[in-house]
């Protein structure tokens, strides 16, 4: 397979070119032996001598145009009859379509919404055959709060989403490949394999801090979802459709308050994913009655 290309732009902005931050960061410490065991992994091209573990981003703020680890299936060349494998491997984050003339389209293509996976020509190909899933301990989301700061604009306070018994998430992903036409065609890293985060509209409560999330694939879902045998639109449909809608009122998700430290990108501080104290909290609500919290 080819490897993942460090040639891509900075990402803000979602699918549709409008500025959108849902799911535009998230944390990962977890062993790359956790995932490996976690995910059922046949082929970890991750770790062992020619590795090179500088390639593959974990921290807790895991941004666009990184590579972090992500699973997906594929099948063997030349053995059609043979099952998929199934692969850990660091993928750029921030799709660039296959027939783009450069990279930069990336810088558009952070998430894809669930809603029109099989419609946009971007993503269409990939949800068929080239779906993944991306592991995270939390991903990171602002609460645009009733309080003012420099210039008038209110303060964002960013939240930690993560699963409520402390287990690794899976977020549903879309990959593709792409060829660099500015390198020769033996260069290696002439290709670039990058992916993209599926979102849907957020659940009630965490609606309150942003109107998206991602799409979290439960572990019962997670082998139908890597399949690249189920390649039928309908198919694919009724699996988007499958995915629990009330996970976080469910309690199956839970999520605080963290550091705005989180903001900037430079910043992996392992405290990152610490709750903020309550008295250190201003206009912001809580995410499941709406009412005020903090100082």
């Amino acid at each position: 397979m080819p490897t993942a290309n460090a040639g891509l732009v900075p990402v803000v902005s979602g699918a549709g070119g409008k500025v959108c931050r849902v799911c535009g960061r998230y944390a990962l410490r977890r062993e790359l032996e956790d995932l490996v065991e976690e995910f059922e992994v046949d082929d970890n091209t991750l770790t062992g001598p020619a590795a090179d573990p500088a390639a593959v981003t974990r921290s807790t703020n895991v941004a666009p145009t990184t590579t972090p680890p992500v699973v997906l299936e594929r099948f063997r060349k030349g053995e059609p009859d043979a099952p998929p494998t199934r692969s850990l491997r660091a993928l750029r984050w921030g799709l660039v379509p296959s027939w783009s003339k450069d990279a930069s389209g990336a810088a558009r293509m952070v998430n894809a919404r669930s809603e029109t996976l099989l419609d946009k020509p971007a993503f269409a190909a990939a949800a068929l055959a080239r779906r993944c899933l991306v592991p995270v301990d939390a991903w990171y989301e602002w609460q645009t709060t009733a309080v003012t700061g420099p210039g008038g604009k209110p303060l964002k306070q960013p939240f930690a989403v993560s699963a409520a018994d402390g287990s690794v998430l899976s977020l549903a992903g879309v990959y593709e490949f792409w060829q660099d036409p500015a390198r020769a065609p033996e260069d290696p890293a002439r290709w670039v394999v990058s992916f993209a985060v599926v979102t849907r509209a957020a659940e009630a409560g965490l609606d309150r801090l942003h109107e998206r999330m991602p799409l979290v694939v439960p572990r019962d879902l997670r082998d139908a979802w890597l399949d690249p045998s189920l390649d039928d639109a309908d198919d694919v449909r009724s699996l988007l459709g499958a995915v629990p809608h009330d996970l976080f009122l469910g309690g199956a998700l839970r999520a605080h308050p963290v550091s705005r430290r989180v903001g900037d990108v430079r910043d992996t501080g392992e405290d990152l994913l610490d709750p903020v104290p309550l008295a250190d909290l201003a206009g912001v609500v809580d995410l499941r009655t709406g009412e005020p919290i903090g100082g």
